[in-house]
């Protein structure tokens, strides 16, 4: 199939196609039409681009998605290596909920109380004020 097939049937752009094969995520291989050269993709790329948007959903990087996704698809992990990299995911995941917990207090605190003044005491608080 090619890359405007692909577009049409999964809503990603052209340019971000390319760039998931710049990763390696999907693959292609030339087809030549006369004297121009198109890129052709196979059924596997459908259920490849549909585990990275799994993955994104899941808010692995793309470096971590490239970094499996082969292994994945062919059946080459065991249930312990998959669990292992989902827990480690689930650690990371727990990390940015916190973080996020904390932001969220945070701006609670300036919504009450939004005067500039508040904002420069919390800045020269955490060593990031600049006069």
């Amino acid at each position: 199939m090619l890359i405007g097939e692909l577009v049409k049937i999964t809503g990603l752009s052209k340019d971000g196609l390319r760039y998931y094969e710049e990763m390696g995520l999907i693959h292609s291989r030339p087809r030549k039409a006369g004297t121009r050269t198109y890129r052709d993709y196979d059924d596997t790329t459908l259920d490849r681009l549909g585990l990275i948007a799994l993955g994104k959903r899941m808010h692995f990087s793309l470096r971590d998605i490239a970094a499996t996704l082969d292994r994945i698809v062919g059946n080459k992990t065991t249930a312990e290596e998959r669990r292992a990299w989902l827990v480690a995911q689930i650690k990371e995941v727990d990390t940015k909920i916190a973080d996020l917990q904390d932001v969220k207090k945070q701006l609670l605190l300036f919504a009450e109380r939004p005067e500039k003044e508040v904002v420069d005491a919390h800045l020269k608080e955490i060593g990031m004020y600049y006069e």
